[in-house]
């Protein structure tokens, strides 16, 4: 037992070294709370798909509340400055998730997405820049869309400006007020009440804090802004407020009241990039609780990995200056390229840009055009044709689909679904380049199972959103020729023809014509130059349109090998 003496120096020494602050979200009372917390899970029908919970920490059953139609909201760009690859991976591979559960699931999503066109940093930049705020947003918005049509990222179903969902805007904000979970400050700011949160925090286990509050105006230092008012020597854009005074709204709240604009009291699904889940998704998840009352506003959330130069710790940021615009990636590489090396791992993963990173979604993206051609070939009988074991392509294909398909339900793994596909490329490409004997087990010459499986392998990357491995005539190009009297795939055909002729008149006797031979090569290095790889088999030439373009002294084999 302590004297009474030991016992006052004992308290006096802890007061004296406490810190003295106002409630934060994370003291004792608030950290029991959080804990407490546990996600649970929506009633409805069972996807089949397990999506990684961050609160968690483990993958979770996808629930459908509605299996006729699911929701989906994607934080938008603030529009200040050009699209960099930060957020070009994070759209695509949004884009990727999205595709598969529309293509591939048959799942009926519903997507929105929000643009904030008035911010600090719009006002700033256009301050500096000497233009109007609104016209330069609007600008950056246009190139924007731009990017992202480039890169193959689908729109989504609706996007909302904030300049344009205002009164949506202060409504909510109204609502925080008149429920005593936000409060208006002297000045006319006003501030979502932290304290009144009973979960907040749940998204990123934050643990505790001795965070001083800075701000005389807050309660409690945790409070952030849902309305800024208007200062006095401010030139600002600014909206009238009910509460007194203008001004105009915080970041976090644009998002939650567009998602609820379109949503209402419960999403399925909100996507951004990882490092918007703190503070940015925690404070619409404590905002739209508290509106729409209930303690699980988004079902699941996904956050993507950030992108980073190899070597540097930092994410690709524009206060960084450490960004690559799309503009300047798409001079050296294609969007298909970029959208392979999102493929190459799992969205939820960092992703460290580099050129090797590049070339390897280059290469990769080449071998399944090269197989496609070998394939085409094969079946066009310029290769020579074997009798295949049936059975055992038949339990091939169905492995592949069924491991592709059990790789897409556990959290959207890309990376395996590629390798996958791969295997099966790997195996057909050994059946038709390599095999020279019959098989002696349920033989076939099984040229529909081969085109089967390479038809499962071409969807399947366009589901991903990669353009597609077989080329194929579009109506404009089939009128177009028609006017002009050209089609350009014989016009092809035909030229390889000739040089076929010519690589065999070279060959047929005793001494190859060596200066016959180097005039097919050129023929196909002029070929290559214009984005068409030919390819020689046995029997004649394909060809394929290359990803890339290398210069004519590249590694393809010469003729006169």
């Amino acid at each position: 037992t302590y004297s009474k003496e030991a016992f006052r120096h004992f308290v006096s020494a802890r007061l004296g070294s406490a810190r003295i602050c106002r409630r934060s979200f994370s003291d004792d009372e608030q950290s029991r709370n959080q804990q407490a917390f546990k996600w649970r899970k929506p009633l409805g029908q069972y996807s089949g798909i397990n999506i990684y919970n961050h609160a968690m920490r483990q993958k979770v059953p996808l629930v459908l509340r509605n299996p006729q139609m699911v929701t989906w909201y994607t934080c938008g760009p603030t529009v200040y400055d050009s699209a960099h690859l930060g957020h070009a991976s994070t759209y695509v591979k949004v884009d990727i998730l999205q595709r598969i559960l529309r293509d591939h699931f048959k799942i009926n999503l519903v997507t929105a997405m929000n643009i904030t066109d008035v911010d600090d940093k719009i006002i700033n930049r256009a301050r500096l820049s000497g233009i109007d705020w609104l016209k330069m947003a609007r600008a950056y918005e246009s190139e924007f869309r731009q990017d992202m049509l480039r890169l193959n990222v689908q729109p989504p179903d609706v996007r909302c400006h904030v300049t344009t969902t205002m009164p949506s805007i202060v409504q909510f904000i109204q609502e925080l007020i008149k429920d005593e979970k936000a409060y208006v400050t002297p000045d006319k700011s006003v501030y979502f009440d932290v304290s009144k949160s009973q979960h907040y925090g749940k998204l990123q286990r934050l643990g505790q804090s001795e965070e001083e509050k800075t701000d005389p105006a807050k309660k409690n230092s945790s409070d952030f802004a849902l309305w800024k008012s208007r200062q006095a020597s401010s030139n600002e854009p600014t909206w009238a407020a009910p509460w007194g005074g203008e001004g105009r709204p915080g970041w976090h709240i644009e998002c939650s009241a567009i998602a609820g604009l379109f949503f209402g009291s419960q999403l399925d699904f909100h996507a951004g990039g990882l490092d918007l889940r703190f503070p940015h998704h925690e404070n619409e998840e404590a905002q739209c609780c508290a509106r729409y009352k209930t303690d699980q506003w988004v079902n699941y959330w996904i956050h993507t990995g950030q992108l980073s130069m190899v070597g540097d710790k930092d994410k690709m940021s524009k206060s960084l200056g450490n960004t690559i615009s799309v503009s300047e990636m798409l001079k050296e590489y294609s969007a298909d390229e970029f959208r392979m090396a999102c493929l190459l791992s799992n969205y939820r993963n960092a992703m460290p840009y580099s050129e090797q990173l590049m070339m390897t979604a280059r290469q990769t993206l080449q071998r399944f055009k090269n197989f496609q051609a070998d394939l085409s070939a094969y079946t066009q009988f310029l290769k020579p044709i074997h009798l295949l074991d049936e059975g055992a392509l038949k339990a091939q294909l169905a492995h592949t689909v069924n491991e592709f398909d059990s790789s897409l339900r556990d959290d959207f793994d890309t990376a395996r679904a590629i390798s996958i596909l791969i295997d099966q490329m790997s195996s057909i490409s050994r059946c038709i380049n390599e095999q020279h004997v019959n098989a002696e087990n349920e033989p076939a010459f099984c040229i529909d199972l081969l085109l089967a499986a390479g038809n499962f392998i071409n969807r399947a990357m366009v589901t991903f959103g990669v353009s597609e491995l077989v080329q194929r005539e579009s109506l404009q190009e089939k009128i177009s020729s028609q006017a002009h009297g050209i089609d350009s795939s014989l016009l092809v055909d035909d030229v390889l023809t000739i040089r076929g002729r010519m690589r065999e008149k070279a060959t047929s006797g005793e001494v190859k014509n060596s200066q016959l031979l180097a005039a097919c090569d050129e023929l196909r290095n002029l070929l290559q130059q214009h984005g068409i790889q030919v390819r020689d088999h046995k029997q004649g030439s394909s060809w394929v349109f290359a990803v890339s373009c290398p210069a004519p002294d590249d590694k393809s084999k010469s003729s006169a090998e």
